[in-house]
């Protein structure tokens, strides 16, 4: 019952591109950072649940390099806000640099581990593991020293409870198989997909 809401094209295409076209469209409202943000990542954030999602017109011989590009571009939206927190220089050269490197960790182990390589689950988990370690190092050693503390704190936190929640859903798809977990799995796209641009714009606009 859960696979077949997790795969439908509403939770999956639909409700994404509806909450991102509102957060457009009460983004051009704000001021000039957060709007930028809002506009740029809402239309990014459908263009992902479109081209990755059931309805995709994106050919398979293709597809899995159109799925690596959005997931390195959503996790590129996290660290434009936590280096917009740390208010360092070359701010956005920053957040393409650790976009990266969870992607790129992630390839080097799954060279190295072929039973991950072939598993589309188990590169799942690789990644989300990688990324929570990333997100909870962070929190500890870099959040302390961003000038915006407290923007740091949450979109971090909120990273995490992300990450963790995808952790809890595909360890137990792959020890159990319950369906539930989908379920926990879907959660977790909606603050993804839904959650996470009003989200980190809200940051923005707070500060």
């Amino acid at each position: 019952m859960f696979k077949s809401l997790y795969d439908s094209p509403v939770t999956a295409t639909v409700i994404p591109c509806v909450v991102a076209l509102v957060v457009l469209v009460l983004a051009q409202r704000k001021r000039r950072l957060p709007r930028t943000y809002a506009t740029v990542f809402s239309i990014a954030i459908a263009a992902d649940a479109y081209l990755n999602g059931p309805w995709t017109p994106v050919k398979a011989s293709i597809a899995w390099m159109v799925g690596v590009f959005f997931v390195i571009l959503g996790d590129f939206r996290y660290f434009v806000v936590f280096e917009e927190a740390t208010q360092n220089r070359a701010k956005l050269v920053r957040a393409v640099v650790w976009a990266f490197v969870v992607p790129v960790t992630a390839q080097i182990i799954r060279w190295s581990i072929p039973r991950i390589e072939h598993d589309e689950r188990s590169t799942f988990l690789l990644y989300e593991i990688l990324f929570f370690v990333l997100a909870a190092l962070t929190q500890t050693f870099r959040v302390p020293r961003a000038k915006e503390w407290d923007m740091a704190s949450r979109a971090t936190t909120f990273e995490l409870v992300q990450y963790g929640t995808w952790i809890l859903a595909d360890v137990g798809l792959i020890v159990s198989g319950s369906d539930a977990f989908w379920l926990l799995r879907l959660v977790a796209n909606l603050i993804y997909y839904v959650a996470f641009v009003p989200f980190m714009t809200r940051l923005l606009e707070k500060r």
